[in-house]
């Protein structure tokens, strides 16, 4: 009898040490967006484009829509999904009943002026979304500078070594395609045409002027907290049109992880730091178990100085450590959480039998 008892007691432990070793704490290291890292420069001698270094605007395709009245996008899609707020003035119309037809359009009043393009069955022409890079460069002259001219204002944009590998810039008459790659598979991951104005207010890569800087209203406390909560939504959607086109499950929504998400982000931008621990919270373990979130192991993404959320996501996927987790199998849910320029991803794995108690 006395055995037997101690086989349970042993065997109690080692289901003890079993359970605890796998509540895994992954953090990765910080990433911080590759584009510019101040205000842009004037300078006076820059010249105007002469006009001859940008392509015929496709016939065809998403990008006929941009400058158009919202009322052709109805006509072609329906109404939208969601309508939500932009950092920068417009509204995104978002278009997400299936992963593969994932769209999301910008609108200026009642004109188009971008279409962000994440699924594979949507008309980029003349891209696709999961064209092999190489198929691209076959027809694509891609460049590390690029003038834009605005009536009397000229905004020249250049592009680094890094951007040129997954961050790409092509130029149409009157109209930009800002190419996604997703560097590991060499695909396309996303397309973004945009009007011209729109590029310089993203100002997604270093840019020098002459004449006029362009800039958007800072946004009020309410406004701020509304574009917080759309660019969550938006990671969360970008996250599983990801997850599902690796042939991964998609992730559940989770309010709580969401909470600690959303406080971690604000901890960050009102106490000025970047780092998955926080100097009054501690690191994602400690604030994980002061919510009280139940897991089996779990990680955390973080990302700074992003101007939405397609770039977030874009770095996430095209930095290893980052991708790694936004691509993991086991994970099940995922909070997340915004604040002005800070990002937080918050996966967790939970067993099934756990699943059926929440």
């Amino acid at each position: 009898m006395k055995v037997l008892v101690r086989i349970l007691i042993l065997l109690a432990i080692i289901m003890t040490v079993i359970f605890y070793s796998d509540q895994t704490v992954q953090e990765n290291d910080l990433l911080e967006a590759p584009g510019p890292k101040g205000q842009a420069l004037p300078q006076e001698n820059l010249t105007a484009p002469s006009g001859k270094d940008s392509i015929p605007r496709p016939e065809k395709g998403l990008s006929t829509l941009i400058g158009q009245h919202t009322e052709k996008m109805v006509n072609s899609f329906g109404e939208p999904d969601r309508i939500e707020p932009s950092a920068f003035g417009y509204e995104w119309w978002v278009y997400n009943k299936a992963f593969d037809s994932y769209l999301m359009v910008g609108v200026n009043g009642e004109t188009i002026n971008q279409v962000y393009i994440a699924g594979e069955s949507l008309d980029a022409s003349p891209y696709q979304v999961g064209q092999s890079i190489d198929d691209l460069y076959r027809f694509t002259i891609i460049e590390s500078e690029i003038t834009v001219q605005i009536d009397t204002n000229v905004y020249t944009f250049t592009i680094n070594d890094q951007d040129m590998k997954n961050r790409l810039l092509v130029k149409f008459n009157g109209l930009f395609a800002q190419i996604y790659v997703d560097e590991e598979d060499r695909e396309v991951e996303a397309i973004r045409f945009t009007d011209p104005k729109t590029l310089v207010l993203h100002q997604p890569y270093e840019m020098t002027y002459k004449g006029d800087y362009l800039a958007s209203e800072v946004p009020s406390t309410t406004m701020q907290k509304s574009i917080d909560e759309t660019n969550e939504r938006q990671i969360l959607d970008l996250t599983n049109v990801y997850r599902s086109r690796h042939s991964v499950r998609t992730v559940i929504e989770d309010v709580a992880l969401g909470i600690v998400a959303s406080k971690h982000s604000e901890d960050m931008a009102l106490q000025n730091y970047f780092s998955h621990e926080s100097p009054e919270y501690g690191d994602l373990e400690d604030r994980l178990a002061e919510e009280q979130i139940v897991y089996d192991s779990a990680a955390e993404n973080l990302a700074a100085n992003y101007y939405d959320s397609a770039e977030v996501v874009h770095g996430w996927l095209n930095s290893a450590d980052h991708r790694e987790v936004l691509l993991r199998e086991d994970f099940t849910h995922l909070g997340v959480g915004t604040f002005g320029k800070y990002y937080t991803q918050n996966f967790v794995k939970r067993q099934r039998d756990r699943l059926e108690d929440q």
